[in-house]
């Protein structure tokens, strides 16, 4: 019926669950606060560039408003436009 073997093997299974979840915790808190770093930039609405490269180039996933050039007709970032004539 109840044997030593079989509650140290319960007692090993229940102690891998727990610190399983509890790595799963500590992975989940520094995921959330490496998001919470990397969103403490400036905002594009206060003038700051939010750019991953040393030329302020933007990130992966932001949004880049563009215009049409009237010179050569392609579109172009609205801060790269070049409005000599």
């Amino acid at each position: 019926m109840f044997s030593i073997t079989k509650l140290v093997a319960l007692a090993a299974i229940i102690g891998a669950v727990w610190f399983g979840f509890r790595l799963i915790g500590r992975l989940d808190a520094a995921r959330k606060a490496k998001v919470k770093q990397a969103n403490a930039g400036p905002r594009p609405d206060e003038g700051g560039r939010r750019g991953s490269g040393r030329d302020g180039s933007p990130a992966h996933g932001d949004v880049v408003d563009l215009v049409r050039d009237e010179r050569t007709g392609e579109y172009v970032a609205r801060d790269r436009r070049d409005d000599r004539t």
